[in-house]
C-alpha cells in the first residue's frame, strides 16, 4: 500500500468522527418538509443537548481533507474565477424566484462553468424615483462585508445602464415562510434550532456593525439540507459609531419594535426584537400583534400579546424576554444562545452529513 492511500485513509478516518446519519436525498424537494421534523424529533434528548464541537476541535478533523477542500470551494471560491467585470450576457437564465418593489430574482447559470446562481436586478430608474440609491449602496456593502454560512452569499455586483445586477448564492427551497405554510407551525426542536441559527447569523452581523432591520420568515432562505441563509439586507444599515443611533421607520410592521412604532431612535435591539416575533411565529403560525394595521401598532406599542396553549414555558420565558418595551431590557443574543429553550430543543450543527459547527472560517 502507497504511503499516499495511507494518508488518504487516515484523513477518511477522522472523518468518520463528525459523520451522522442525515440523507441529503431525503430533502430534494417537498420531502425536505417531512424529513428534516422527524429526523429532529428522533434525536435523543443527550444528541441534542451535548454541547457543540469547538470550531478548533472539527479544523483539525478536516484539516486537508476531502471535506475541507468541499467547504473550501463552496464558501470560497464557487468557481467564480473570471479576469474581468461580469455582464448580463454571461448568464443563462431560468425561472423567477421572486419579486420586489425594484426589481427581481432570476435563478441562473454562467456560461462559462455552468455555476447556479441567483441574479437580483435592480431597476436604476425606480431606485432614483424612490430615492434608494443609499440602501444599495449599503446593501452592497454588507454583501462584500459578511461571510458566515447561515447568511446568504453575495459573491460580486456589476451594472448597466439600466440595472444593477447581485450574483448571489441560490438556496433551492426558497422562503422559510413557504416551509411555515407547509407545516402551518414548528415544532419545539425545528423551532429552536432555526432561531438558534438565526441568533448565530445576526449576532455575527452585530459584530460587523450591520443591523438588519427587516428580520421575517420571507427575508429567510433555506438551503438544499434545511438550514437557514439570512437575506435581503436592502432595510439594513451600518453603525458607524458606537453611540449612533438610528430613526429610519423602516421593516414590516408585525414585525417592528416599539421603539420604530413610536418614531424614537433605536439601535441593534431591534433586530433582537424580531427575533422574539419569529419564535412566537414559528412555534405557532402567526404574528404576535395580528390586526388591522392601527390595531397592530396599539398591541406593538403596548406589548399586547398571548400565547396559545400548546406553548412551552421555556419557549414563553424566551419569547417574553426579547419582546421588552425597554430595548435596553431586550436579552442579548448570547444569552439567546445560551437560553435555557435552546439548549435543549436546538440542533446545536449546520443540518447534513457531517457535525459542522454553526461558523467555521476557511481563511483561518
Amino acid at each position: 500500500m502507497s504511503e499516499q492511500t495511507i494518508e488518504d485513509q487516515q484523513s477518511y478516518a477522522d472523518l468518520e468522527a463528525v459523520k451522522i446519519p442525515f440523507d441529503v436525498a431525503q430533502c430534494d424537494g417537498d420531502l425536505l418538509y417531512t424529513y428534516l421534523p422527524n429526523w429532529l424529533n428522533n434525536l435523543t434528548d443527550e444528541q441534542i443537548q451535548t454541547p457543540p464541537m469547538p470550531v478548533n476541535t472539527f479544523q483539525h478533523y478536516i484539516h486537508e481533507s476531502h471535506l475541507e477542500a468541499t467547504m473550501a470551494n463552496s464558501i470560497r471560491k464557487m468557481a467564480l474565477n473570471e479576469d474581468r467585470l461580469f455582464k448580463i450576457d454571461d448568464f443563462e437564465f431560468g425561472r423567477p424566484l421572486g419579486k420586489g418593489a425594484f426589481g427581481i430574482v432570476y435563478l441562473a447559470r454562467l456560461k462559462k462553468t455552468k455555476f447556479i446562481c441567483a441574479l437580483k436586478m435592480l431597476h436604476k430608474s425606480k431606485i432614483n424615483e424612490y430615492s434608494m440609491a443609499e440602501q444599495v449602496k449599503i446593501e452592497t456593502e454588507s454583501g462584500y462585508k459578511l461571510n458566515h454560512p447561515l447568511i446568504l452569499t453575495m459573491y460580486d455586483v456589476f451594472h448597466d445602464e439600466k440595472r444593477f445586477y447581485f450574483i448571489l448564492e441560490y438556496a433551492p427551497h426558497g422562503q422559510l415562510y413557504r416551509f411555515l405554510q407547509k407545516l402551518r407551525r414548528f415544532t419545539d426542536r425545528l423551532a429552536a434550532s432555526y432561531i438558534y441559527q438565526i441568533c448565530h447569523a445576526l449576532e455575527y452581523c452585530h459584530s460587523k456593525s450591520i443591523i438588519h432591520r427587516d428580520l421575517k420568515p420571507e427575508n429567510i432562505l433555506v438551503d438544499c439540507c434545511g438550514n437557514l441563509k439570512l437575506a435581503d439586507f436592502g432595510w439594513s444599515t451600518k453603525i458607524r459609531h458606537a453611540d449612533t443611533m438610528n430613526t429610519t421607520a423602516c421593516g414590516t410592521l408585525d414585525y417592528l419594535a416599539p421603539e420604530i412604532v413610536g418614531h424614537k431612535q433605536y439601535q441593534y435591539q431591534v433586530d433582537n426584537w424580531c427575533v422574539g416575533v419569529l419564535a412566537y411565529e414559528l412555534l405557532s403560525g402567526h404574528a404576535p400583534f395580528e390586526g388591522t394595521d392601527d390595531e397592530t401598532k396599539v398591541k406593538i406599542a403596548n406589548i399586547n400579546y398571548s400565547f396559545p396553549d400548546y406553548f412551552s414555558q421555556p419557549a414563553r420565558k424566551f419569547i417574553d424576554n426579547l419582546l421588552q418595551k425597554d430595548p435596553k431590557k431586550r436579552m442579548p443574543l448570547v444569552n439567546c444562545i445560551a437560553h435555557d429553550w435552546l439548549q435543549k430543543n436546538a440542533y446545536k450543527y449546520l443540518f447534513g452529513p457531517y457535525k459542522c459547527p454553526i461558523f467555521v472560517n476557511m481563511d483561518d
